[in-house]
């Protein structure tokens, strides 16, 4: 956090290192200095598999990035001050930032800022202060009208519930062949992670899922194992296609 003081004072309220980022923390974990303004949050964290299950109310807003599991949850817009991701997961093509400021914090913290860098002057220009980018904008808006056609934030929340919900089953159903690293509640909706009992298996594994057309399930090249991103347009189809694929390579591997 050393160059982030040119800017401004930033710490760090939680680290997750001892815990190998296994979970998220509770809010009497989080520590905050009496000059805190923001408590800047991560809501889910698409390496590790690890969700951020309870929103923390400690008396300071949040800003938070949602990147990899926006319109899967309900935001509590009374704690937030921002929230902000990019687009690529849950909203559209790469090239766009959703970004959400309460009007209120526009009004009341003047800084002398890079204008691009300077919300207040995209809010004055209806966000077309620059060229925008038309074709992430235009599928982002194609998107959003096909979520609230199948029902909104209710519905896909339900949907992200299920999905991982008949991977983690499968996972712990498994007597161990196969280890989900993430403790409880902190498990992700989106990335489901796991561990093989060796890597030798976790290479058959991706090669036989490739054959019968599961792909892009390597896990993070910083972590290794099966990383299985089921975002809001995966169908409970394919996850039930990946679940029954993993009972039957245990079966044939234990």
């Amino acid at each position: 956090m050393k160059d982030s003081q040119v800017y401004g004072n930033v710490y760090i309220a939680w680290d997750g290192t001892d815990d190998q980022f296994s979970r998220t923390p509770s809010e009497n974990e989080i520590e905050l200095q009496p000059d805190t303004r923001y408590l800047h949050i991560t809501t889910n964290e698409t390496i590790g598999g690890v969700r951020l299950y309870d929103w923390p109310d400690l008396g300071v807003p949040l800003v938070g990035d949602m990147s990899s599991d926006y319109f899967s949850r309900h935001i509590p817009w009374n704690l937030m001050d921002v929230a902000y991701g990019g687009a690529q997961k849950n909203l559209g093509p790469s090239g766009l930032t959703l970004v959400i400021v309460r009007k209120s914090v526009l009004e009341t913290h003047p800084r002398d800022l890079p204008t691009y860098l300077d919300y207040r002057v995209h809010y004055a220009t209806n966000s077309r202060f620059n060229t925008p980018a038309i074709f992430p904008i235009y599928v982002a808006g194609k998107v959003l009208k096909w979520y609230k056609d199948k029902g909104g934030v209710d519905e896909f929340e339900k949907l992200s519930i299920a999905r991982c919900a008949h991977l983690y089953g499968m996972i712990d159903a498994s007597n161990g062949f196969y280890n989900c690293p993430v403790e409880g509640e902190s498990r992700s909706r989106m990335n489901v992670v796991f561990r093989l009992p060796n890597e030798g298996l976790e290479s058959k594994f991706l090669a036989d899922a490739e054959l019968q057309g599961l792909v892009n399930l390597t896990g993070h090249r910083s972590v290794g194992g099966i990383r299985a991103s089921i975002y809001n347009s995966m169908p409970m189809e394919g996850v039930e296609k990946l679940a029954n694929f993993m009972d039957n390579f245990r079966a044939s591997h234990s």
